[in-house]
C-alpha cells in the first residue's frame, strides 16, 4: 500500500513538473510588453522557481508540504489574475486546465488551504469581470466552483469576503444553474450572509435574482427525495433561504419570506424526506437530518416574521399533511429534531386557525402532552426549551371549546401521577426557569412561563371539579413555591403575564370563586379560610415572600385600569381582580415580616391591620395617645387592637427600650398604634417614645389605609 502512495505521489510530481516547464516555456515564446509586469518579473526567474519547488517536493515524497504549497500558489497566482487572463486568455486557460489541476492533485490534504487560498483569491476576479470574453469569465467561474469543493476554501473564502468580490462571483456560480457546484455555491454564499449584512443583501436583492433559484433548487431537492436521490448538495439553497429568514435584517428577512412558493416548496421537502426513523437508516441520515432541522427553523422564522408569511406556512403545512409528519417528529431520538419540531408546533398553534388546525390531527394532544414528560424526564439541556415550546402548543390547542374532554382527560393523568410526576414536574420546572436571567433573553425566559402557566391552570380548573384531584394539586410544594416565585419576579417587569400567575397562587392557596365573591361582597361578616395540609405549601411560599402584598397590589391596580387587560390571560381580567383580593385578604400575605433586634424592627412594613383609635391616627403627640395592650396569647385582655397567635409567634418578646424578656406574671405590653413595639411598662414606653415616634406614625399611617382598601378594591 505504502508503494502504491509513494508510486501516485512521484506521478503526480511528474506530471507537475512537465505542466510548469511547458508553461514556462509558452510564457518565454510572449512578448514581454504583452505581458503584465507582476508576470514579466516571474518569467525572468521561472526555471529557478519551479525548480526549486520541485526539489522541495522530491525532499517530501513527491507532495506538496505547507511551505511548497505556498510557493506553488505564489507561482500560479500573476497568471490566474484578470490582468493575465485579458492579455493571453489561451495560457490563462492552460494554467487553469493543467497547471493548477495538477497541482492540486500534488498537494498534500493538510496543506491544500495554503494552495487554494491564494487561487480563490486570483479567480475572482476574472470570473466576474464583464470585459472578459464570456468563455474565460465561464472558465473562471468554473475553476472556481471546483475549488469550492476543497478542504479550507470556506475559511479562505470568508477571509476574502470583504470587498464583495466572492459574493459576486459566488452569485454568478449560482446563478448559471444545475450540478453541486451551484448548490455548494450557495452554501458558501450563506454563510457569507450570516457574517456579512452586505452580503446578505446582495444575496436577497431583485438585481441577483437569486432567491427565485434558491427556491426552485429546494423544489428540486424534494421532488429528488420523493425517488430516493437525495444528494448532500441538497443543502446549500435550503442553508441560504434559512440565514436570509432568520438573522438578516428586517427588509431583507422580509424580502426572503415573500418570495413565492417558498414555504410550500420547505414543506415539500419535508414531507418528502420521510420519518425520521426511516432517515436514520438511510447512509445520507446525517445530511436529511440536518435538513429536516433547518425546514423546522425556516418555517418557524416565517410564521413569527408576518401574517402574510404565516399564512403561506398554514396552507403549506395543512394542504400537503404535513402536520402528522412534524407531530412524529416529537419522538425522534435527536433531541434538536424535538425541539424543533416543538418550536415550529408553537409558532403554529400561535394563531387561532394554527390551534383549530392542530387539534384536528389525531392525537395531537397526547403526543405534546408526551414531548413534555419526555423533555423533563429526559433531563433537558438548559433553556428547557423543548418543553416550553410543547406546553406552549399544547395550552394553545386545550384553549378550544371543544377541547374540554382532552383537558379533562390531562387533569386526571397529572392527579394520578401526583407529585412526584413528570407532567407536573414539567410544570414546576419550567415556570422556575423562567426566572433565570443567565439565558440571556427574556423573549427565552418568557416561552418558559407562559405555555407552562397556562396548561397549569387549566389542570387546576379541570381538576376543580373534583376536591380530591384538587387536594392532590395543591400538595405539589414546588409547583406553589415555583408560581410564588415567578409572580415576584414577573409582576414588577412585564406585569401583563402575571394574571396567570395570581390565578395559580390564588387556586393552589385555596381560591374558590364561587366562596371568594360571597367573601368579598360582605367582607365584614366572613373571613378568608385558614390554612389546611392541602393549602400549606402555597400558603407557607407566600409568608416566605416578603414583598408579596405590594406585588399584588401593584397587580390588582394595573388589572383594574387596563380595559383591554383580559387579553393577556385565558381566564379575563374579572378573574384576575377577583383572585387578587382574595390573596390581599390571606394573613399569609398580610402577615409582618420576620423581626428584626429588639428597637430596631420597621414598623411600617412589619405592621398588621388594626383598628386604630381616632386620636393615634390623627398622630399624638405624646406617649399617652399611644395606649399600651397586653400581648397577645399571654393571658391577658386583647386590648383595642388584639392580634392572632401566628402574628404574635414572629414578634419580639424583649421590651423594646431596656430589652427585657417578659415573666410570667408581668407579661410584655405592646404598642396599640403600631403593633409592633413590646415594653415591660409604662415607663418604658413613655422613654421610648421620642425614638418611637415617626416609626409608629407611619406604620399606623399604613395599616388604617390597608384596612380601607382590602375591601374597597
Amino acid at each position: 500500500m505504502a508503494d502504491t502512495t509513494a508510486a501516485a505521489a512521484a506521478a503526480a510530481r511528474e506530471r507537475l513538473a512537465a505542466d510548469l516547464r511547458d508553461l514556462g516555456a509558452a510564457l518565454r515564446l510572449q512578448a514581454q510588453s504583452d505581458l503584465p509586469p507582476e508576470v514579466q518579473e516571474l518569467v525572468s526567474s521561472w526555471d529557478l522557481l519551479f525548480q526549486a519547488l520541485l526539489d522541495a517536493a522530491d525532499g517530501q515524497g513527491g507532495s506538496l508540504q505547507g511551505a511548497e504549497a505556498a510557493a506553488a500558489a505564489a507561482l500560479l497566482q500573476p497568471l490566474l489574475g484578470e490582468a493575465f487572463a485579458a492579455a493571453q486568455p489561451d495560457l490563462f486557460i492552460q494554467t487553469l486546465g493543467h497547471t493548477l489541476a495538477s497541482a492540486l492533485q500534488c498537494c498534500n490534504i493538510e496543506a491544500l488551504p495554503c494552495l487554494v487560498g491564494p487561487v480563490i483569491a486570483s479567480l475572482l476576479g476574472p470570473s466576474r469581470s464583464e470585459q472578459l470574453d464570456p468563455e474565460i469569465r465561464f472558465t473562471a467561474a468554473e475553476a472556481l466552483a471546483a475549488l469550492l469543493l476543497k478542504p479550507g476554501c470556506t475559511a479562505s473564502l470568508l477571509a476574502l469576503h470583504g470587498d464583495g468580490g466572492a459574493a459576486e462571483a459566488l452569485i454568478a456560480i449560482a446563478k448559471r444553474g444545475g450540478e453541486p457546484q451551484q448548490d455548494r455555491a450557495l452554501a458558501l454564499l450563506a454563510e457569507l450572509a450570516e457574517a456579512d449584512a452586505d452580503t446578505a443583501e446582495r444575496a436577497a436583492s431583485a438585481e441577483a435574482a437569486l432567491l427565485p433559484i434558491a427556491v426552485e433548487r429546494i423544489r428540486s431537492a424534494a421532488a429528488d427525495a420523493s425517488t430516493g436521490s437525495f444528494g448532500h448538495f441538497s443543502l446549500g439553497p435550503l442553508r441560504l433561504m434559512l440565514v436570509l429568514t432568520s438573522t438578516a435584517v428586517d427588509a431583507v428577512r422580509a424580502r426572503a419570506g415573500a418570495v413565492p412558493g417558498l414555504a410550500g416548496a420547505a414543506v415539500d421537502l419535508l414531507v418528502a424526506l420521510g420519518a425520521a426513523e426511516r432517515a436514520a437508516a438511510q447512509p445520507d441520515a446525517q445530511e436529511r437530518g440536518e435538513m429536516v432541522r433547518q425546514i423546522l427553523v425556516m418555517l418557524t422564522n416565517l410564521m413569527n416574521e408576518d401574517p402574510s408569511t404565516y399564512t403561506e406556512v398554514f396552507d403549506a403545512l395543512t394542504s400537503r399533511g404535513a402536520l402528522p409528519r412534524v407531530l412524529a417528529l416529537l419522538r425522534s431520538p435527536v433531541k434538536a429534531d424535538c425541539r424543533f419540531a416543538a418550536c415550529a408546533l408553537g409558532g403554529f398553534a400561535r394563531q387561532e386557525a394554527g390551534a383549530d388546525a392542530l387539534f384536528k390531527v389525531p392525537r395531537a394532544a397526547s403526543e405534546l402532552a408526551a414531548a413534555l414528560r419526555r423533555a423533563y424526564a429526559d433531563g433537558e439541556d438548559d433553556p428547557p426549551l423543548m418543553g416550553a415550546y410543547a406546553a406552549y402548543a399544547l395550552s394553545a390547542l386545550l384553549k378550544r371549546i371543544e377541547a374540554w374532554r382532552a383537558t379533562d382527560a390531562l387533569a386526571r393523568a397529572a392527579v394520578a401521577e401526583g407529585s412526584t410526576g413528570s407532567l407536573l414536574g414539567a410544570l414546576a420546572s419550567l415556570i422556575s426557569a423562567s426566572v433565570c436571567e443567565s439565558y440571556g433573553s427574556k423573549k427565552t425566559q418568557l416561552t418558559m412561563l407562559l405555555g407552562s402557566m397556562t396548561l397549569l391552570n387549566m389542570i387546576l380548573v379541570a381538576a376543580s371539579r373534583d376536591e380530591q384531584r384538587l387536594r392532590v394539586l395543591r400538595r405539589v410544594p414546588l409547583l406553589a413555591e415555583a408560581c410564588v416565585v415567578a409572580l415576584d419576579y414577573w409582576q414588577p417587569k412585564v406585569i401583563a403575564v402575571a394574571g396567570d400567575i395570581v390565578f395559580a397562587v390564588a387556586h393552589l392557596a385555596g381560591f374558590d370563586p364561587n366562596l371568594a365573591a360571597q367573601l368579598l361582597v360582605s367582607p365584614r361578616g366572613a373571613q378568608p379560610p385558614a390554612a389546611t395540609e392541602d393549602t400549606a405549601a402555597a400558603r407557607a411560599a407566600l409568608r416566605a415572600a416578603p414583598s408579596m402584598e405590594g406585588a399584588l397590589r401593584q397587580c390588582l391596580a394595573w388589572w383594574q385600569r387596563e380595559p383591554t387587560a383580559g387579553s393577556y390571560t385565558c381566564f379575563g381580567a374579572e378573574s384576575v381582580v377577583l383572585a387578587s383580593k382574595w390573596l390581599l385578604a390571606l394573613p399569609e400575605v398580610q402577615a409582618p415580616a420576620a423581626p428584626t433586634p429588639a428597637g430596631q424592627a420597621s414598623a411600617a412594613s412589619a405592621a398588621a391591620p388594626a383598628q386604630v383609635p381616632a386620636a393615634a391616627a390623627a398622630g399624638g403627640s405624646s406617649a399617652a395617645a399611644q395606649p399600651l395592650a397586653p400581648e397577645a396569647g399571654s393571658g391577658g385582655s386583647s386590648g383595642s387592637g388584639g392580634g392572632s397567635g401566628a402574628e404574635a409567634a414572629v414578634q419580639p418578646r424583649v421590651c423594646g427600650r431596656c430589652g427585657k424578656s417578659p415573666e410570667a406574671e408581668a407579661p410584655l405590653l405592646r404598642c396599640v398604634g403600631c403593633k409592633a413595639e413590646y415594653y415591660c411598662g409604662k415607663a418604658c414606653a413613655t422613654a421610648h417614645w421620642r425614638s418611637h415616634r415617626a416609626a409608629c406614625k407611619a406604620a399606623r399611617a399604613a395599616a388604617a389605609q390597608r384596612s380601607e382598601a382590602d375591601w374597597r378594591l
